[in-house]
């Protein structure tokens, strides 16, 4: 019986701690670029004209895939710079090979914040909104 309770305990908090998670899962949408071609215009006063012309070819190269990636998120009160971790960068990859687009690749990341990291839990390709 008594190990019967604490299966139920077990199990009980782990629900809790995944419902949690997903409750405090947030949204953010950006341009996705390599971390590599992020760090050369992550200072600039207004990247988005690089990034929006950030090629496919260029983010999956050996050296620019090795390094990761990032999502650049434009605001009104100020852009902000978001890195993604492992799984996010493996997420990239996919969405960066299976897209059609040659440039510009505009994406919705699913996940939690750690300071300036994503911890992604999924990531795909959106238009993005027209600018009135």
């Amino acid at each position: 019986m008594r190990k019967l309770a604490t299966a139920l305990c077990a199990i009980l908090l782990l629900s809790g701690t995944a419902a949690a998670f997903s409750a405090s899962a947030s949204k953010w949408q950006g341009y996705l670029l390599d971390r590599q071609c992020a760090d050369s215009v992550r200072e600039d006063a207004d990247p988005k004209v690089f990034i929006q012309h950030h090629t496919k070819d260029c983010a999956l190269m050996p050296n620019c895939r090795a390094k990761g990636y990032s999502v650049y998120v434009a605001s009104t009160d100020n852009d902000k710079w978001f890195d993604l971790d492992n799984k996010g960068n493996d997420l990239a990859v996919k969405l960066l090979k299976a897209s059609k687009r040659r440039s510009g690749f505009y994406v919705e990341v699913t996940g939690t914040r750690q300071d300036k990291v994503l911890k992604t839990q999924s990531i795909k390709e959106i238009e993005e909104p027209k600018v009135q």
